[in-house]
């Protein structure tokens, strides 16, 4: 029989065959920081192109982020290129080094694709497939190699950030507004001049509560004990919202206190820097299984961003210490975001309703990461126990991500996702927006000019109270 050259090799009109993969080999699937292999280059390009190989055939996640079109569309531009036949010839392997890390650099870990994915290790199938995790392996091994960006410097360290812009407030505020000294923070530190950034308060959460603490008569029957973990958002940008929740607690006879505390540090997983994020977190592990250990709930007050990283992401700080392990899962088993919480005491019969207003018709946010919590829609719910209330649930991403959205090579495409939410809001039209997120919430008040500026759900039940009337 003659020889003849491998299909697509040198026969005009055919198209190469693309590279074939058993796409249930795990080998290069390392989710273990502590594994030697989660940190060797080779394993993780292979890997990486098992994952895009099984992404490319399945496109369940084609519209839920930026980084499932930026693989589609290259790998349809290679299609196309092909011509006649060109689906066969599109590869995952001929992925230019460009477009490989576009995919990684565009997820902002939202982890909606996680809740879809058919494949992944939660649904017990055995591809073992998580992409998120995979995208932070990626970040992590990089981070190793080259360093940590200075917007990721910057950005990793909010507990300084906030330190210094609430001392300087209002001037720090007025700062945030001028053009000289925004061009120069992008210029210089890579925080985009074109995004509106938080507001900083003089008067703290944590101000605030050491004041209102000295007024609280104890209760020697309480409903219910909680720590309030307040996050570093919610103290130094929002204590709004972590004064309405003590409020509300209290006002259901839930005996309050808040943890000392630090930034939960989830903004040093975007670029996975996973010992900077030891350090962070470790005092908070400490201190929060103390408090578990005397009978307390955990609450979270801030962005639902904060309550994942404490009942999920502390997994990675485990280093096969019992006790460390042990502290770890107290943690992550008796923290709640603070909707959670309410409808827990309504379950157990301990929710007060002497509602004393109506909240009207509410577009309600369910944040990214409260979806991926899995923990169900817990502040629609809440908001619908009020009488003369109509909650509209809209789930769109709002593309924020707190750092992610803040750096100015992301800014562009944060918006353009930002646009399909305010788009969803604007199909069912409210006097009132919610969003357990306040980053997704100054994002909706960004991409609407400030016509819509969602609330946090607790702000509405703290009204529906009439609590803010008393104060």
């Amino acid at each position: 029989m003659p020889w003849l050259p491998p299909l697509g090799d040198g026969i005009p009109n055919l198209p190469r065959l693309p590279t074939m993969f058993n796409q249930s080999d795990t080998t290069h699937t390392h989710y273990d920081i502590r594994r030697t292999g989660y940190w060797d280059a080779t394993s993780l390009d292979r890997e990486l192109d098992r994952v895009y190989d099984i992404c490319a055939g399945c496109r369940l996640c084609w519209n839920l982020c930026p980084s499932f079109p930026a693989l589609f569309g290259a790998l349809d531009a290679q299609s196309d290129a092909l011509g006649e036949g060109g689906k066969l010839g599109a590869d995952v392997t001929a992925l230019t080094e460009s477009e490989r890390w576009r995919v990684v650099d565009l997820c902002y870990q939202c982890k909606l694709c996680e809740a879809r994915c058919p494949y992944t290790p939660d649904q017990g199938h055995e591809f073992l497939l998580d992409f998120p995790r995979l995208m932070l392996r990626a970040q992590a091994q990089r981070t190793r190699s080259r360093g940590k960006q200075r917007s990721d410097v910057f950005l990793g360290n909010p507990d300084a950030t906030g330190r210094v812009g609430t001392a300087l407030a209002p001037l720090s505020n007025l700062a945030n507004r001028v053009g000289p000294f925004r061009f120069l923070l992008d210029k210089l530190v890579g925080i985009s001049r074109h995004r509106v950034l938080p507001t900083f308060h003089r008067r703290t959460f944590a101000k605030w509560y050491r004041k209102h603490a000295k007024n609280v008569r104890p209760n020697p029957e309480p409903a219910g004990r909680v720590v309030v973990f307040a996050t570093c958002y919610t103290n130094a940008n929002d204590p709004g919202v972590g004064r309405a929740a003590v409020e509300v607690l209290e006002h259901n006879d839930v005996e309050v206190q808040v943890a000392s505390q630090r930034c939960c540090g989830a903004p040093h997983l975007s670029p996975g820097d996973f010992d900077a994020f030891r350090a962070q977190a470790l005092p908070n592990v400490e201190e929060l299984a103390g408090w578990v250990d005397r009978g307390y709930q955990i609450v979270v007050t801030g962005p639902p961003t904060c309550s994942l990283t404490l009942r999920q992401d502390y997994s990675y700080l485990s280093d096969g210490d019992p006790r460390m392990s042990e502290m770890i899962a107290k943690v992550a088993g008796h923290t709640l975001d603070i909707s959670q919480y309410l409808m827990q005491l309504h379950k157990e019969g301990k929710l007060k309703t002497d509602f004393a207003n109506e909240l009207g018709e509410i577009n309600y946010h369910l944040s990214c990461h409260l979806k991926a919590q899995k923990a169900g829609f817990k502040s629609r719910d809440l908001l619908r126990l009020v009488p003369g209330t109509k909650v509209v649930m809209v789930e769109k991403c709002s593309g924020m991500d707190g750092g992610w959205g803040m750096k100015s090579e992301n800014f562009t495409e944060s918006m353009k996702v930002a646009a399909k939410l305010v788009s969803a809001l604007n199909q069912h039209p409210a006097p009132t927006t919610c969003s357990d997120c306040t980053l997704a919430g100054m994002q909706v008040r960004q991409a609407t000019g400030g016509a819509i500026a969602p609330r946090h759900p607790i702000t509405m039940i703290h009204h529906a109270y009439g609590l803010d009337a008393r104060a």
